[in-house]
């Protein structure tokens, strides 16, 4: 090729490569750019060479145009893959290569495998430790409502999730309410052995929670005998944990075998107080309510007859089940006294009038009330024990119920060093749930931050199952966290007659203001009427027409200091609205015989109240509707 044919290549190819740098790859393909090659060459075959003045031009010609065509056919595949655009990305080409080789389909398969790592939400650690001897990739202490809601929010999650839950009882998760309610209703015995009960609307239900996840019962030995861990739900019963390894991510049984775990759940839920002076009256007459077990040890006895039960506590558990024991022994000629130093039942809850008057209530069941008094000492005499109290009284029980509420059982928390609320009790957790890396609490023992109303420790069922479901699904992601943010309610039940609904903070100390169906007596004049003006008010309604007639009256805001209610048999607060004010803002509420308004009262918990906008903030629960 002589120098002029030579640099004209070059010049061809230059502005080849130009133009196939503004070519996209929606204009041109591969094969127009081959294409697009072969015309250059041949037309530049066809061009007249330089130089004709001399002979021999024609050979000159033919000798330049065979040695462009093979510098090109040579070099064009080199000059293709310099200029060639950009492959398309994998979406574009899927169903073009679908049919691809082996290997190709291994990279695949490589890219897919990588893809689920980086979105998978944390179950990578736990896949690596699957076959693994003694590993749970997650670990729920406490056999609990807690444990189980968060347990069931992990398979959603999760669903070939591993999970094993460790309780000290011989029984899986259970309903802990019903226990000083409905089951003490129950007309059969044979239904009481079976744990099951009806509720106040005739429903048949067992106290075993039972869900669509299929729960194992394992003892301890059973445990030791497995050696790898397959997907599903565990139980260990009977077991207690008595050392938790944060650093190790390992736990510890009393019966000395360690376990490693991926995340885990303190939901170790509340011990019951104990009081120091019943030291004397023996362990076997003394129960703390709490477990099925005490259930049971309490049914059982007053299947005999002409037995005197003591109950010890004025509060929810205390008062419940004084109502309740009352109802079952009355056949059987079965005393109940109950013992509390507040002015009435529930007096650390409610209002002193309603506190009162829910007295008279339970005086009306057959309980021998003792308010404003408290055991001095206890002595065991032959089968029974004799209490003494402060007054110089003296009360001789079968058996004595200590209800006194209870404490939040931190003992495993504190060895492991988690932080623990001084004020409240329990553990303190983050927004999350979570008290430090794969640790997490839910129930009675957590010490959580209310957005509404601050930090609180809550024991109540739907806090457990709200808790325990946000911490399980918070466990089974390792991204997009859900804050806590369920405001719980929480009910008790006086017998069949008397129930409420509350969400909030309920404290007799905070002022209030009531609207009832019906309006109280109001004793003029007393001290304590005048004092609590500027503490509690009550908006009372007021009659227009007699009962007769089926009207409803009005609610008013006219003050009514709760001090100064007089309590009467004949008078009944069938229904009405009790809100519980701090800074004169809406922070609990109290719902008596009104149901499924909770969320009515959600939306006002917080607010501001106003005495002129009382009517329309009480409308949506219906205190005057028929």
């Amino acid at each position: 090729m002589n120098s002029h044919a030579f640099r004209a290549a070059i010049r061809s190819t230059a502005q080849l490569r130009c133009q196939r740098r503004v070519i996209t790859p929606s204009t041109a393909t591969p094969r127009q750019a081959l294409f697009s090659l072969r015309q250059t060459a041949r037309s530049y075959a066809s061009t007249p060479a330089h130089g004709t003045g001399h002979t021999g031009a024609a050979h000159h010609t033919d000798s330049d145009a065979a040695w462009v065509i093979g510098s090109l056919l040579v070099f064009g595949p080199l000059i293709y893959k310099l200029t060639a655009p950009p492959p398309r990305k994998k979406a574009d080409v899927d169903h073009t290569h679908h049919s691809g080789s082996k290997q190709s389909k291994h990279n695949e398969g490589e890219d897919e495998a990588e893809e689920k790592e980086q979105h998978d939400d944390g179950s990578s650690s736990a896949a690596s430790h699957k076959r693994e001897k003694d590993f749970y990739p997650y670990i729920l202490i406490g056999a609990g409502t807690a444990s189980f809601a968060a347990m069931e929010a992990i398979r959603e999650k999760d669903p070939s999730a591993t999970i094993l839950i460790i309780g000290n009882e011989d029984i899986g998760p259970y309903m802990r309410p019903p226990l000083s309610k409905e089951m003490w209703f129950n007309k059969s015995e044979e239904t009481t052995d079976k744990l099951s009960f009806k509720d106040w609307q005739g429903n048949e239900r067992n106290i075993v929670l039972q869900g669509k996840e299929k729960i194992e019962l394992l003892s301890q030995e059973a445990l030791d005998t497995i050696e790898s861990v397959d997907s599903g739900v565990k139980v260990l019963t009977g077991a207690i944990v008595s050392d938790l390894n944060v650093a190790e991510q390992t736990i510890t049984l009393n019966s000395g075998k360690t376990l490693k775990y991926g995340k885990v759940l303190l939901a170790t839920g509340g011990v019951p107080k104990t009081l120091p002076v019943l030291k004397g009256a023996g362990e076997d007459k003394v129960t703390t309510f709490r477990s099925v077990q005490d259930f049971k040890k309490l049914h059982a006895l007053i299947k005999s007859t002409d037995k005197k039960i003591v109950i010890i506590g004025g509060g929810f558990l205390g008062s419940e089940l004084a109502v309740a024991v009352s109802h079952y022994g009355k056949e059987k000629n079965v005393s109940v006294t109950q013992i509390f130093p507040e002015d009435g039942n529930m007096g650390l809850v409610f209002p002193r009038y309603l506190s009162k008057w829910t007295t008279s209530q339970v005086e009306q069941e057959g309980v021998v009330v003792k308010s404003n008094s408290r055991v001095a000492s206890t002595k065991a005499v032959g089968d029974q024990v004799e209490l003494t109290l402060e007054s110089g009284e003296k009360i001789v029980a079968d058996h004595v119920v200590v209800a006194v509420g209870i404490e939040a059982n931190v003992e495993l928390a504190k060895k492991a060093g988690l932080e623990l609320d001084e004020t409240r009790g329990g553990v303190v957790v983050n927004a999350e749930l979570q008290a430090r890396h794969n640790v997490y609490c839910a129930g009675d023992m957590t010490s959580f931050h209310d957005v509404t109303l601050g930090r609180r420790r809550v024991e109540h069922y739907d806090n457990a199952i709200l808790g325990g479901r946000v911490a399980g699904q918070n466990m089974a992601s390792d991204n997009l966290h859900k804050p806590y943010k369920h405001q719980s309610m929480f009910w008790s039940d006086l017998g069949p007659h008397i129930g409420y609904e509350a969400v909030g903070i309920l404290d007799s100390k905070l002022s209030t203001v009531s609207i009832w169906t019906k309006k109280p007596t109001v004793v003029a004049g007393t001290e304590d009427a005048e004092e609590s003006k500027s503490e509690a008010v009550a908006a009372s309604s007021s009659a227009s027409s007699s009962e007769k007639e089926g009207k409803r009256e009005r609610a008013t805001a006219t003050p009514l200091p709760a001090e100064g209610v007089k309590v009467e048999d004949k008078e009944k607060y069938n229904k009405g609205l009790v809100l519980y004010l701090k800074d004169k803002r809406i922070v609990g509420l109290l719902m008596w015989n009104n149901f499924g308004k909770v969320e009515d009262a959600r939306k006002i918990l917080g607010q501001v109240y106003d005495t002129e906008k009382v009517e329309t903030l009480v409308k949506p629960f219906g205190i005057h509707e028929e």
